[in-house]
């Protein structure tokens, strides 16, 4: 990936600032000189905050998590990130959903899937919609499809009709809207299509125009991709600043074909479960 043009050149604050410690200090440099793209010295920055566990290092840890899984370097992201979880003194969100990332960019979904299983259920997390959206995608593309649904009920039901993702244009999901239009569907799963989230989140998840995942990028077809660059901030593909209309149009379209594709197989799925059985209320797993 070549990022744009650097527009910053120098750091947001001074070292010698008597009104934040240097960890602040390191850690503000850094977030400037990533949101300029200028990504290797924001790594500089985030590198200086001293590893003692707390919130500077977290949250520095997990912008160098980004940067990394950004600039294709996964592998160098899947340790800086399981060595911050070791120093972890409470659990970091972000930290977690980037290390997560990293180890599906680096080919290990299931070693994903294993880390948001862990800590999604912990109390200072179980109310974080970005981690059950985060097992839900990787238990997707390891075809665990119950377990899929059931943490996506828990990601509708904590976003409260707020949806923080869009679910349809994942592409980690794919799987999943793949196997509810043309498998048959377990016991399971059909007790996990039957909650009343779907019904009440439908019209959300319809109408949700969230931007393009970072693991999204590889199915954008090759003429479109050229337009796009990486907001490592949200971790999507955003256009160009500059993208003439016409292109930018195309990948809007391309996004809601998408959407519209894995609509209509959700839909299927719903309507095989409705259809094997009366509805009954369950609780999000």
């Amino acid at each position: 990936m070549k990022p744009p043009f650097i527009t910053m050149q120098t750091a947001k604050n001074s070292r010698e600032s008597a009104l934040k410690g240097d960890d602040q200090i390191a850690f503000e440099n850094g977030t400037s000189f990533e949101e300029a793209c200028s990504y290797q010295k924001a790594l500089d920055w985030y590198a200086e905050v001293k590893p003692k566990g707390g919130r500077w290092d977290m949250s520095a840890s997990a912008g160098r998590v980004a940067i990394l899984v950004a600039l294709g370097r996964a592998a160098e992201a899947v340790e800086i990130g399981q060595q911050a979880l070791q120093r972890m003194q409470k659990p970091n969100p972000e930290l977690l959903g980037e290390t997560a990332r990293a180890l599906n960019e680096a080919g290990s979904p299931h070693e994903a899937l294993q880390l948001c299983r862990r800590w999604v259920r912990h109390p200072a997390n179980c109310q974080q919609p970005a981690l059950w959206h985060s097992g839900a995608a990787y238990a997707a593309l390891c075809g665990q499809f119950e377990r899929s649904l059931r943490y996506l009920i828990s990601y509708l039901h904590f976003c409260e009709g707020k949806l923080t993702a869009d679910i349809l244009l994942d592409r980690d999901l794919a799987p999943l809207w793949h196997h509810l239009e043309n498998d048959v569907l377990s016991p399971l799963e059909v007790r996990a299509l039957q909650h009343e989230v779907w019904k009440t989140s439908r019209e959300a998840i319809r109408q949700k125009r969230g931007g393009l995942s970072f693991e999204s990028y590889a199915h954008v077809p090759p003429s479109l991709r050229s337009i796009l660059r990486v907001h490592t901030r949200s971790m999507n593909w955003v256009p160009h600043r500059h993208t003439p209309l016409a292109q930018r149009t195309a990948f809007d379209a391309w996004c809601q074909a998408v959407r519209d594709s894995s609509l209509a197989s959700l839909d299927a799925g719903l309507r095989k479960a409705l259809a094997m059985q009366p509805a009954t209320s369950g609780e999000c797993a």
